[in-house]
This record gives structure tokens, sequence and C-alpha cells, in this order.
């Protein structure tokens, strides 16, 4: 059970101190018309931290591995969870593939969280039968803890630790082009006390004026 609490506590949000930076634009306006069904991805998710371990020993590949890919599910899940709940008071002009659906068919297809980023559009495309595809990235950089902070500074003269900080951008491509068609970027800075379902849901409420399928 442990090995599932870390990745929990690794990405999310805000405390009252915390910055939001984000940016969203439409590429190409005319191709998300043709859209009707969209899949999401499982996210791209790379974790930077500074821990004891990491400084005592190199850390583990598989391990971390095994924590991206939870993470990045998670995500994907939540991600589904809050656009549908906002289409229930909002529709959108699209329906979003369920996550199972969309796990199942790129399984299938020998499509793996570990070759996702190998394959084409039109790979892609043909794997789940859908006309855009909504995807993200997000890394999280997570400095040691304050107390721990300190004693590295004392002991080291590091000069410092930075905040946390995550990094978040989401896509949507058109699957007939392969263009990329819509863009929103998202920065949170400071003293951040995580969980994917808080990031998604802030993901979804900043993009909520500029996402398109909007009625």
């Amino acid at each position: 059970m442990r090995r599932y609490l870390l990745p929990l506590l690794l990405l999310g949000l805000l405390a009252s101190c915390s910055q939001r930076v984000y940016s969203t634009r439409e590429i190409v306006p005319q191709a998300l018309t043709r859209h009707r069904l969209v899949a999401i991805l499982p996210f791209d998710v790379q974790l930077a931290r500074i821990r004891l371990q990491d400084i005592a020993a190199a850390p583990d590949p598989e391990k971390q591995q095994e924590q991206r890919r939870l993470v990045a599910y998670q995500l994907q899940q939540e991600l589904l969870k809050q656009l549908a709940e906002r289409q229930a008071k909002h529709p959108y002009s699209v329906q979003f593939q369920n996550v199972a659906e969309t796990n199942s068919r790129l399984e299938r297809a020998g499509i793996t969280y570990d070759n996702l980023n190998d394959h084409s559009m039109a790979e892609l495309q043909a794997a789940l039968g859908v006309d855009a595809i909504l995807s993200g990235e997000t890394s999280l950089f997570q400095p040691l803890p304050n107390g721990l902070a300190v004693a590295l500074l004392v002991l080291t003269d590091t000069g410092g630790l930075a905040p946390s900080e995550v990094l978040t951008n989401v896509t949507i491509h058109d699957c007939q082009s392969g263009e990329l068609v819509w863009k929103f970027d998202h920065q949170l800075i400071g003293d951040l006390s995580p969980s994917p379902a808080t990031l998604a849901r802030v993901l979804v409420r900043n993009s909520a004026r500029t996402f398109p399928y909007r009625p």
C-alpha cells in the first residue's frame, strides 16, 4: 500500500502562497468543428524530487517508472471525470471516450505507456477510432521537506532550495491532419499539497474560458 501513497502526495495544488501562471490558445480552430469523439491519453509524467535517498544512492529506475505510470493513469481518469462534470452543466459539442475503452483499445493495438510516444497520430487514431486526441505532460519538482532542507543547507552549503513547482501542458490534436489544434500551459509554484484530482480540477477550471467544443 505504501508504494501507492508517494505518487498521491507528489502531484497537486495549491497553498495560499502559490502562484498560478497559465496560457491557452486555439491554433487551428476550424479543425475543432469536425470533432465528435475525443480520447484522453494517459499523461506523460516526470517526477523530479530531491530526497535523502536520492542523495545517498541512485534512485531505482523501475520504481520511478511505476510511480510515473500510476500518476499518469490517475490524471487521465481524473481529467475525464472533471470534463464530464462540467459537461453535465454546460454541454460540449463532443463526447469523451471512456478511459477504460481508450486503454483497452491501446492495449489491443500493442500500445503501452512506455511506447506511447513512439506512435504516430494516424496509428493512435486507427487504434482508438476517434476524431481528436487530448494528451498532457506534467512534471513536478519537489524539494526536501522544510526540516530536511534546512539540514541539507547547513551540511552542504547549497545556497537554498527552490520551491515546489508543477508544470503541465494539455494539447488536442486533430486525428485527420495530425495537427496541434489547441494548447494549454499551466504552472504552479509554491507550497504544494498534492493530488491528481486537484490538478485535474484546476486544469479544467482555468482552461474553461477557451477550452474548445463549448456550445
